[in-house]
């Protein structure tokens, strides 16, 4: 009898597979993370119902504002048959929506949905569901029941949780089309969430859509004012409105109002990689007389606050949570506080953006459903909406302030109508006597003090303009210094080796001293503040010190800088050499800015002289200034272009009238670009005996 011992320990795997086994919870905590609240929960179904290509979908609330209340969504859309149901719908993370890369319905439509997250809003609005659908041709329709709250038991695995189904004959659905009946509702609906609900939805299908394509309806039997689409607007009747088609490369169609349509390039540095967008505004003034003008005052406010914002609507649906009231996704109170008068708010902007899934691939959901990723796409979309609200916000200055009608640049604010010294002066010719006397007395002081205020406030002016161009052509030359400092310590450097102890192994050091030292001298004479006294000033000499300093920015900007002095000499004027700098370098500026998407960018300076002025002509090969500039383009804050302050423009007019001069754009349909002139009076030097 042989002996048995005990067997031997199995020694435990050193490699092998293993496979994930989702715990039922997962569904739980995926719908939690996934959906944010009962109001996008029913956005996505209705998004679902729009893949069915259902023409319309209905959402029923009974007496949901109690424990026992349910809410119904129908639609008419294809249905589906038991394996659809059963291999596609109850499989999470699958779209549901046919072959793998069908990216459009039967009936043509974008699909919306991606992820297969729509079933997940069943389990964020009620605890148990029932899913009645009938396909299109089918005499059958399947009705499964879910019970979600099994789901949350943490010893189950998720296959273990089991649903049941029933092939039945149709007698729910006459057609085809699918119906969604939530029981056990997590939510009480109280007026103020189905008001945020039908507000929700009333947005969510574009504008443009064709309302007969698709159709939501709401119907509530506690709340039954509010159970429609509220369609009631106010587009057609804002006074300032905006169409922009940018073609993805750098062209915009604008058109404002009812006008032309007119192509123009975009100003930005950078080419956008958003792609294709179609941008329209329309934007409101909200004092009382223009609210009237468009409605109801009542009315037109409360409509407002339902709408105002800018929405994105991608292939007609729209992106949550962009252009709700709660969410400035272009930051435009921000950027309204620097400069209110101009700016616009966002309660006065009801705006929308149309993208598309094919057009803009960049532009993607974020998984929760809750906005687009960020990234340079979306930042490059911000900016393009940016340019067009620059658009609208310089045409309604333009009809609020028509350039006829405005004070020039640089002289006092004084009360319309008679000034003080000229009602006095009434009252002494009503007077007689020493009171008379008395009070002419008074109109002469009051004239000399007015007098004094004006030239010591054109003098503050004319002092705030070069101090602020000094620090703009600071500024902009600043940017060349960084290159050169970092040449300098290379050659340093290499100055140290034994082989470079030569006095031309200094030569480049030298060299980067020297274009240093001219960057310096530049900025020393920018930055010394406005003289008292003007100096009388050869314009041909000062040009020539103006292209030697200006060289390195134009260079490094790839621009080519052409100067003509036409051969004119002892042409002058009496302005101090840096001031005619600052003046130049405003316009240089303003030309650099707009030439960066140019081929071949080019900047002409020319001199011409008559017998009591000398012109200053400063013409690019840029896109040149569009109509809708036209009338405020030297007012402060105008630009068209991203990013700016719409000063530099202002402050060269300020510095040349100061200077007895004039600055105009050219608009004689023959040139191209952008071509300003400034006029400058001449100064005579007077022969000595």
């Amino acid at each position: 009898m042989s002996k048995t011992g005990p067997s031997p320990a199995r020694k435990p795997a050193r490699s092998g597979t293993s496979a994930f086994r989702p715990r039922a919870r997962l569904l739980k905590i995926l719908g939690a993370e996934l959906i944010s609240d009962e109001v996008v929960a029913i956005g996505e179904l209705v998004k679902n119902a729009h893949d069915a290509d259902a023409s319309v979908v209905t959402v029923r609330f009974e007496g949901a504002s109690g424990p026992d209340g349910r809410i119904t969504i129908t639609d008419d859309g294809d249905g589906m048959d038991i394996d659809t149901v059963l291999g596609r719908w109850m499989q999470p993370a699958s779209s549901g929506k046919g072959r793998e890369g069908m990216r459009r319905t039967q009936g043509g439509r974008r699909l919306l949905g991606e992820k297969g997250v729509g079933r997940f809003a069943l389990d964020k609005l009620g605890a148990a569901c029932e899913l009645i659908t009938r396909p299109r041709g089918g005499r059958d329709e399947v009705c499964v029941g879910f019970d979600w709250d099994a789901f949350a038991d943490d010893g189950l695995m998720l296959h273990e949780i089991e649903s049941k189904w029933q092939l039945r004959k149709a007698r729910e659905i006459d057609q085809h089309g699918t119906i969604l009946t939530l029981t056990g509702l997590r939510q009480l609906w109280t007026e103020r969430t189905y008001r945020r609900l039908c507000s929700r939805l009333s947005r969510l299908v574009s504008p443009l859509l064709n309302d007969s394509s698709f159709r939501i309806e709401v119907e509530s039997d506690e709340f039954p004012d509010y159970g429609h689409v509220l369609r009631q607007s106010y587009l057609e009747k804002s006074p300032y409105r905006i169409q922009v088609i940018f073609d993805g490369d750098r062209t915009l169609e604008v058109r404002f109002n009812d006008g032309r349509k007119l192509r123009r390039r975009w100003s930005g540095r950078e080419d956008l990689c958003c792609g294709p967008v179609e941008v329209r505004i329309h934007s409101f003034d909200l004092e009382s007389e223009a609210v009237a003008r468009v409605g109801p005052k009542m009315d037109v406010r409360a409509w407002l606050r339902q709408w105002s914002g800018v929405s994105i609507y991608r292939d007609d649906f729209r992106i949550w949570p962009y252009g709700e009231p709660h969410d400035d996704w272009l930051r435009l109170d921000r950027r309204r506080v620097n400069n209110p008068t101009v700016r616009l708010s966002n309660n006065q902007v009801v705006g929308s953006v149309f993208i598309t899934a094919d057009g803009n691939p960049d532009l993607r959901d974020q998984t929760n459903r809750e906005g687009l990723i960020n990234n340079r796409a979306l930042d490059d979309l911000r900016s393009l909406v940016y340019e067009v609200l620059q658009i609208v916000e310089a045409e309604r200055q333009a009809v609020r302030h028509p350039a006829t009608t405005k004070r020039r640049v640089g002289a006092p604010v004084t009360d319309q109508g008679p000034s003080i010294a000229d009602e006095i002066d009434k009252l002494a010719g009503e007077a007689t006597g020493r009171i008379a006397s008395r009070l002419r007395g008074l109109a002469r002081r009051a004239r000399e003090r007015d007098a004094r205020e004006k030239t010591g406030q054109d003098a503050l002016v004319a002092s705030l303009a070069e101090l602020a161009a000094a620090g703009r052509c600071a500024a902009k030359n600043g940017e060349a210094l960084g290159p050169l400092l970092d040449d300098m310590k290379k050659s340093i450097r290499a100055t140290n080796r034994p082989a470079d102890v030569s006095r031309n192994g200094h030569r480049p050091v030298l060299e980067s001293f020297q274009s240093v030292h001219e960057r310096v001298v530049l900025l020393t004479g920018l930055s010394n503040g406005v003289a008292r006294g003007r100096h009388v000033i050869e314009v041909g000499k000062a040009l020539a010190d103006f292209e030697i300093l200006v060289k390195p920015v134009v260079m490094a900007a790839g621009i080519r800088l052409e100067l003509s002095d036409g051969g004119l000499e002892l042409v002058r004027v009496g302005m101090r050499p840096a001031t005619l700098h600052r003046l130049l370098h405003l316009l240089l500026e303003n030309s650099m800015d707009w030439l960066a998407s140019t081929p071949k960018p080019r900047v002409r300076l020319s001199l011409s002289a008559a017998d009591d002025w000398c012109e200053l002509l400063i013409a690019d090969n840029g896109p040149g200034v569009s109509e809708e500039m036209h009338g405020t383009l030297f007012e402060p804050g105008s630009s068209l272009r991203q990013g700016a302050t719409g000063m530099g423009l202002c402050m060269a007019r300020v510095i040349t009238e100061q200077h007895g001069g004039t600055i105009e754009l050219l608009r004689d349909g023959r040139r191209i670009g952008a071509n300003f002139v400034i006029r400058l009076p001449r100064k005579r030097v007077r022969n000595r005996p």
